[in-house]
């Protein structure tokens, strides 16, 4: 059995952002490499509101997981940084983790 190796919750401050749904949309969104506005992100992620969405995307900035790209007022665009894409392993773990629940418990 694997073990963290660790005796501090080193990890508490990453859990806080990363536990939220819209921003692992967000990151899943993001995640090939694109840039997108704001409004195809919105469109993309089926029921979220335009208020909680603004919100995810500064916390995010705020926390160095995406820029903000402003070339004018009506074209800014988000991409991940590269601190964003060292989530996406993570997130993969976590979605092969949840995959092993599901088979063990159907």
């Amino acid at each position: 059995m694997p073990t963290l190796h660790t005796k501090q919750p080193i990890c508490l401050p990453s859990l806080k952002i990363l536990s939220d749904y819209w921003t692992l949309r967000v990151i899943d969104e993001l995640s090939d490499g694109s840039s997108l506005r704001f409004n195809e992100i919105e469109r993309r992620l089926v029921g979220v509101n335009t208020a909680t969405l603004s919100k995810r995307l500064k916390d995010m900035q705020d926390g160095k997981l995406i820029t903000r790209a402003e070339k004018s007022r009506a074209d800014v665009t988000y991409c991940l940084t590269e601190l964003g894409g060292e989530a996406i392993p993570l997130l993969n773990a976590v979605n092969h983790f949840s995959a092993a629940k599901q088979r063990l418990t159907a």
